[in-house]
């Protein structure tokens, strides 16, 4: 037996002693010592090695791990419906399973907690959360699966993309500055209006329009400053109050000193009428023609007559403004008149407009403050401008990883999902890491604590107790101090208990030393060696190892 070396020869005839037993029962123990017996290491004193592990007590065990030596395999077997079944082996650089797609790496319950691999790892199928199987990785983007059952590679992805963007650049022009360009992967294209064309975009809409400084054919708008030649164009519908204050005399008692304003009809008839009324009634021994009358006399039937001035004709029986006077409510044409901020109160222009001020400019090249454009300049300007706006490069947009929405046509909008966290909505986190160093994490309870995040005894506390000492709880029936005091006081090498405190008392020290690497029932062993020893005394030693055996 390996371990274990006879002590003595015992020939027929000879005095079997209490130390001739005590010697080889000695021996055998000390063979099989938990700790320094013997060890199975392949060596003649130590035995071979154990090739089987197996069911307990069975000698055909179902659930066992073999080792192969002639293949250098250790093979793992469990039972499988009463036949014990190879599972997988471990052989060098591998653990292979025996049938294909057969067994599992934990289970959809219990889990293995990381996993770390220096290698490629080949999968028929990668589920992410509750999410499909990916089952390949797509390379090449111009065509893609139906299902959401692939993932894009970052070349496949870039080069999608480089390829979409970079496709063309946008070529324009402008009434000056030569051809430009965009980069569309790049740059962007910014429309901003000249002189009196404001821009406004929304969407893919660019909408170009004049703005409040231009006046319109049908709007109604106030010019000023404006200088019109009313030989070459007809103000209609000039009323009085259309006439600047201080131009229109209603009391020509006292006027201008220059030929610079006009004189109501009612403001003649009254100073007319006011002159008439001072002329004194009664023999007439003289008239005089005074200022603007001509004629007079001393004797007989004199004659007055009013001297017509610029505008003014004196007729036989009234005197009248002529046609060269503008009237409040006549239909006049005005020529070579500048109206210096004129207010116009609905006026109509019957025919054209003409002058330095007003432009006639296709490419609006004066590009000027203090000038008017033409109905047609601007149209054939805004035309040509959008003319020149490239559209439909984009065909479609889709929505990414984390967006909702798009389309291809009209106006697309893009949404984060369902799938995005945000910073004020409330969402559940799935294998997420948050550093606690960068982060503060609140309101953490016991049921937010799951038993698989085993925190280390060394966090609880001082961190004095370590996980193996904090274990050691489980088993305590009541209060750990309570039952410490109740013990011995001091229990070790130096103070030891004494035998006589076990039981009744009857076995010493001495005694319960012999039980001391004691592997079975002694009164077994010893009713056994007995019977050998009644039987065949000569025999007894032999007897006794092979039980040991």
């Amino acid at each position: 037996m390996a371990g274990y070396t006879r002590q003595s020869s015992i020939n027929d005839g000879d005095t079997i002693s209490a130390s001739l037993f005590n010697n080889e029962y000695n021996q055998i123990l000390a063979a099989f010592n938990n700790t320094t017996g013997h060890k199975h290491d392949g060596t003649a004193a130590e035995g071979p090695v154990i090739g089987l592990i197996g069911d307990a007590g069975l000698t055909a065990p179902l659930n066992k791990i073999l080792i192969d030596t002639t293949n250098d395999h250790i093979e793992f077997y469990v039972d499988v419906s009463g036949t014990s079944t190879q599972q997988f082996r471990l052989e060098d650089g591998a653990i292979v399973p025996i049938t294909d797609n057969d067994v599992d790496l934990g289970t959809s319950s219990v889990e293995f907690k990381d996993a770390y691999f220096d290698g490629n790892v080949t999968l028929d199928g990668l589920v992410i959360g509750s999410a499909t199987a990916i089952t390949d990785v797509d390379t090449d983007l111009s065509s893609v699966s139906g299902s959401d059952d692939t993932i894009a590679s970052a070349k496949a992805i870039k080069t999608y993309v480089d390829a979409q963007v970079t496709a063309s650049d946008l070529d324009f022009s402008g009434d000056s500055g030569g051809s430009q360009s965009v980069d569309l992967d790049s740059q962007s294209l910014t429309f901003t209006g000249g002189t009196g064309i404001d821009t406004t975009g929304s969407a893919q809409t660019m909408t170009f329009a004049i703005d409040s400084t231009v006046a319109t054919l049908t709007g109604s708008q106030t010019l000023t400053n404006k200088t019109i030649d009313v030989d070459n164009n007809t103000l209609s519908n000039i009323e009085v109050d259309n006439l600047k204050s201080g131009v229109l005399d209603t009391d020509i008692t006292s006027v201008s000193a220059s030929d610079d304003t006009l004189a109501s009809a009612k403001a003649i008839k009254t100073y007319v009428d006011a002159q008439v009324a001072t002329v004194p009634t009664g023999d007439i021994t003289s008239v005089v023609a005074g200022d603007g009358l001509t004629g007079g006399g001393t004797s007989g039937d004199v004659t007055l007559n009013v001297a017509g001035g610029t505008g003014i004709t004196a007729n036989a029986n009234d005197i009248a403004i002529d046609s060269t006077v503008t009237t409040l409510t006549g239909t006049q044409t005005l020529t070579n008149k500048t109206l210096t901020s004129p207010t116009l109160t609905t006026p109509v222009l019957n025919t054209s407009l003409s002058g330095t001020a007003f432009l006639d400019e296709d490419n609006m090249a004066s590009n000027a403050a203090d000038k008017v454009a033409s109905q047609q300049s601007i149209k054939a300007y805004v035309d040509n401008e959008i003319a020149n706006v490239p559209i439909g490069d984009i065909t479609a947009v889709t929505a990414g990883t984390g967006l909702s929405g798009g389309g291809s046509s009209g106006a697309v909008s893009l949404a984060i999902d369902s799938t995005v966290a945000t910073l004020t909505d409330t969402q559940t986190l799935t294998n997420k890491s948050i550093d606690s160093d960068n982060n503060t994490i609140t309101n953490i309870v016991n049921a937010d604590i799951k038993t698989a995040a085993a925190i280390d005894a060394t966090k609880i506390a001082d961190g004095s107790v370590t996980s193996t000492e904090f274990q050691f709880i489980n088993s305590l029936s009541s209060n750990a101090q309570t039952q410490l005091d109740a013990k011995q006081a001091t229990i070790d090498s130096s103070n030891r208990l004494n035998a006589n405190l076990i039981h009744d008392g009857s076995v010493d020290n001495t005694e319960f030393g012999y039980l001391n690497g004691v592997t079975s029932a002694i009164q077994t062993q010893i009713d056994t060696a007995n019977t050998n020893i009644s039987g065949k005394a000569s025999n007894g030693f032999a007897v006794a190892m092979a039980i040991a055996l």
